[in-house]
């Protein structure tokens, strides 16, 4: 009878994933950059920042010689940004302090920051073919489901349960292959949600699958509710086409990014702008509130438009850690989500000047800011464009892509695309779920 490690590599053999960039010229740096990048990230997702991060940044030296703006640069869009920062700083330290070569042993491995025990376990293993036992989100899932461990795997002993499962499944031989294939399995058949057991190698020995009940494996996280917070962006734009910016502190929320003054309030930001420039706030122009969601708290932010003549204190107030950037070129540097769409906002109203289009927003009940096209054809994309606010609209784009994250649907899949039409039908028109309740991702 084959071993649980031999029928994971016989699948590997003949439908495991070989073509992804970085399991080509494999060597630490290549296989740590992408462990790094697919913590929390889809591969389809990772696939274009890798090639460009491998581009820009092809050896640990030159991403260790590289400065943090052009790193975060590099990494907008892919979120947890704390990755980054991390990554670049474990790069100067291999420098520094291993002489431009990766530790070969588990424990240095782990010194380096932002990498933990199964980070280091798939480096050493699949650059360097180690025996090292893996435990990512993945793993997880398979083994807890083979072995129907229960608990939620952010409990202490349900970890341990598992960490000595994935010991006791590591083979003695084509520890690479196998640290690969196992990652394969639970990302491409052994999903979170409709697992494809039918083509499972694992299908006769895993307890869940006997059971019947192979989605209540791994347990689920005790649910808690999200805490809403509120900001304020001041926008500050002057005839020559700049914006005023400020880049964060290097650790917290959107370490080391570039962002609008922000304030807890609108007392703040009337305090700072009268502090600053002799402008009041009455006669800012409000844009659509946002919603961005990290994994711990909603933030909703309120932005403000405040036209200036010139710069506030242009000389004084430019430090490494401020600037006023032209929007008409490319921004050298790290941005957070929000930060971007409203950047991408203000250049459009630079080229639009038509009147705003008000509706009678249905899913907010009150009204809102229009859409600018009908989002969807037929029917069904009248009624939305006639009765539903870019606000709403950007909720449904947010809930989607929790969907899409979650279930891992295709929109090119024609049961996918109908469950989506379905669900959005319900969330704009009816009497759907709330993004609030739903979007979880950062």
């Amino acid at each position: 009878m084959k071993s649980f490690s031999e029928k994971v590599l016989v699948w590997f053999d003949q439908h495991g994933r070989k073509d992804l960039p970085w399991q080509h010229n494999i060597n630490p740096y290549r296989v740590w950059v992408s462990e790094i990048m697919l913590q929390q990230t889809q591969v389809k997702t990772v696939i274009p920042y890798f090639d460009k991060f491998m581009q820009s940044f092809p050896n640990v030296q030159a991403l260790a010689n590289a400065d943090q703006d052009t790193v975060l640069k590099h990494w907008s869009g892919l979120g947890y940004y704390a990755r980054a920062r991390n990554m670049h700083k474990a790069a100067k330290t291999v420098c520094d302090d291993f002489s431009g070569v990766f530790p070969d042993n588990l424990e240095a491995m782990q010194s380096l920051s932002g990498v933990g025990r199964s980070t280091a376990a798939a480096v050493l293993s699949i650059s360097s073919n180690h025996k090292e036992a893996i435990l990512d989100g993945n793993v997880k899932r398979v083994l807890s489901r083979v072995f129907a461990v229960d608990g939620w795997p952010g409990k202490s002993d349900v970890h341990k349960k598992l960490w000595v499962l994935a010991e006791q499944t590591t083979p003695d031989t084509r520890n690479a292959d196998y640290t690969q294939a196992i990652m394969d399995l639970g990302a491409t058949l052994c999903t979170r949600s409709k697992p494809r057991c039918a083509d499972c190698p694992l299908q006769q020995d895993c307890l869940a699958f006997r059971q019947g009940n192979q989605t209540d494996y791994p347990g689920k996280k005790p649910k808690k509710v999200m805490p809403e917070k509120y900001t304020v962006m001041l926008i500050l734009k002057n005839k020559q086409q700049e914006v005023f910016m400020q880049k964060r502190p290097p650790v917290g929320i959107w370490g080391g990014l570039w962002c609008f003054p922000q304030f807890e309030n609108i007392a703040f930001a009337k305090e700072w702008l009268d502090n600053n420039y002799d402008k009041s706030l009455n006669q800012a122009t409000e844009l659509t509130k946002l919603k961005h969601t990290f994994s711990h708290f909603h933030l909703h932010i309120q932005p403000l438009i405040v036209e200036v003549k010139t710069p506030i204190n242009k000389g004084v107030m430019e430090h490494d850690d401020t600037l006023w950037y032209n929007i008409t070129t490319e921004f050298n540097g790290g941005l957070a989500a929000p930060v971007q769409t409203l950047l991408n906002t203000v250049k459009r109203n630079k080229r639009k000047t038509k009147m705003t289009r008000m509706v009678n927003c249905i899913k907010l009940g009150k009204e809102a800011e229009g859409l600018d096209m009908l989002t969807y054809p037929g029917e069904l994309g009248q009624k939305i464009f006639d009765g539903i606010s870019k606000e709403a609209w950007q909720s449904w784009v947010n809930h989607q892509t929790m969907l899409m994250n979650e279930y891992r649907l295709s929109p090119i899949n024609p049961k996918d695309r109908k469950f989506l039409e379905e669900e959005m039908e319900k969330f704009l028109l009816g009497d759907g779920p709330s993004a609030v309740d739903n979007f979880v991702p950062e």
